[in-house]
């Protein structure tokens, strides 16, 4: 049985909602979770609701691009937060809007976990700027 495509989709507002097989660094951390886009929670790289009182504005509508096409089978997709930095994801993804719209599909990406990415859900490199801390 094929494993599906993991989907990342970009909540409004909130966190990165994760569905798929999902490792974290390396291992099974099951099958949804969500990321912390905001830079508050104390749970990181999980959001922990913190972005209803950081007063944080996230897009739900990540940047499209185009032309990248993933195999039907994904396999799992595997986290590895980087120290003061965002989250790099490797292995199939297909990044959703709010409304769950593809916007993107991708093989490796760098995930904003510190809220002042301009180019949300990925990041920019603004987390050197803002001092971001997180392990």
């Amino acid at each position: 049985m094929d494993t599906p495509v993991a989907t990342a989709r970009v909540l409004k507002d909130g966190p990165l909602e994760l569905r798929g097989s999902l490792l974290l660094n390396g291992e099974p951390c099951g099958e949804e979770a969500w990321l912390c886009r905001c830079g508050a929670s104390a749970n990181k790289p999980w959001c922990d609701g913190s972005h209803k009182t950081a007063a944080c504005v996230l897009t739900g509508e990540p940047p499209r691009r185009e032309g990248r096409e993933l195999p039907p089978d994904g396999g799992p997709l595997n986290l590895e937060p980087q120290p003061n930095g965002p989250v790099k994801a490797t292995g199939p993804v297909m990044i959703l809007s709010d409304g769950g719209e593809v916007t993107d599909r991708a093989a490796q990406v760098f995930l904003c976990r510190c809220g002042a990415s301009a180019r949300q859900p990925y990041c920019d490199g603004s987390h050197k700027r803002t001092g971001f801390s997180a392990p």
